[in-house]
């Protein structure tokens, strides 16, 4: 699996923090990515990765150089995400976006963007 170096950055912090990680991991670090565990299709999370991060200002952020993944890749990073211990993930700050569970949902596969998708996953995953 790929590892990715990057900046992880809070507001509280002088600087960046210098991390590198499995993809993974990396995944559940940037802020959006991974929202209410349901892992994003192909198209968007290549999307969202072709953007570079950012500091994000007064939240949390990621930076990192921007890069795409194929199709190869995308599937061991789901089976990845979905075979990872989410609990020590979080337990040992290995990533902050941590969700109780991951989920694949076909029936938002065919999201366009980043903002279709959020839109689509929002009322079925997110707080009611």
């Amino acid at each position: 699996m790929r590892t990715v170096s990057y900046e992880r950055f809070e507001f509280h912090q002088d600087g960046p923090e210098q991390r590198t990680a499995p993809l993974t991991e990396f995944a559940l670090d940037v802020p959006y990515l991974i929202m209410f565990g349901v892992i994003p299709p192909l198209q968007v999370l290549n999307e969202v990765l072709a953007r570079g991060g950012g500091d994000a200002g007064m939240g949390p952020g990621a930076g990192w150089e921007p890069f795409s993944i194929d199709d190869e890749e995308y599937s061991e990073l789901v089976a990845g995400l979905l075979a990872l211990d989410l609990r020590d993930v979080a337990a040992n700050d290995r990533a902050r976006f941590v969700p109780d569970t991951v989920v694949v949902d076909a029936s938002v596969a065919d999201s366009k963007d980043h903002l279709e998708w959020l839109a689509r996953i929002t009322p079925k995953y997110g707080p009611s």
